[in-house]
């Protein structure tokens, strides 16, 4: 009896671990593919080594619209880690839903998506810019302090990848 009891538990939970992996599996995937990115709201953004004010200031950032890359959430914090791999915690009112790039080296913005197209800027490294789409290796950006948009090559920035449509 006890024997019996036990096989259709294993049978029970096999059943419903088969069911369910699917749906685990396709969670998993969602999160690879939208990775959260935040930019910084303010030009004074403190990052300390803990999701509470208690915690040490490990940095300040006085660059408004830097993107980070949101890890986890803690009550009204998030641990995050910025293009140079720098991580810890910033209360969420520090930071913007605007979605931001950095340039990872210097660059150039263009008129299309095209290598040969005409060049419409050069841009330096650790600059910042917003991010309206991206398509293959193609993103296009704007940048409202020099009142500039066009392309520039997906390899060349870091932050929000938004949709791949153009």
């Amino acid at each position: 009896m006890k024997k019996n009891i036990l096989t259709h538990t294993k049978t029970f939970l096999i059943i419903i671990f088969i069911n369910y992996l699917p749906i685990i599996s396709m969670a998993e995937e969602k999160d690879q593919k939208e990775t959260n990115f935040k930019s910084l709201k303010h030009n004074n953004s403190n990052m300390r080594l803990g999701p509470g004010e208690r915690f040490e200031i490990k940095w300040n950032f006085k660059k408004i619209g830097l993107p980070v890359k949101i890890i986890q959430k803690y009550d009204l914090w998030f641990e995050v880690e910025t293009s140079d791999g720098s991580k810890g915690w910033m209360l969420n009112r520090l930071l913007s839903k605007k979605q931001t790039v950095i340039f990872k080296q210097d660059s150039f913005i263009y008129k299309k998506p095209n290598i040969t197209s005409k060049i419409i800027a050069n841009v330096d490294k650790n600059s910042i810019v917003k991010i309206k789409s991206c398509k293959n290796e193609w993103c296009k950006i704007e940048s409202e302090t020099h009142k500039i948009k066009g392309y520039t090559m997906r390899k060349h920035i870091w932050g929000a990848i938004v949709s791949e449509t153009n």
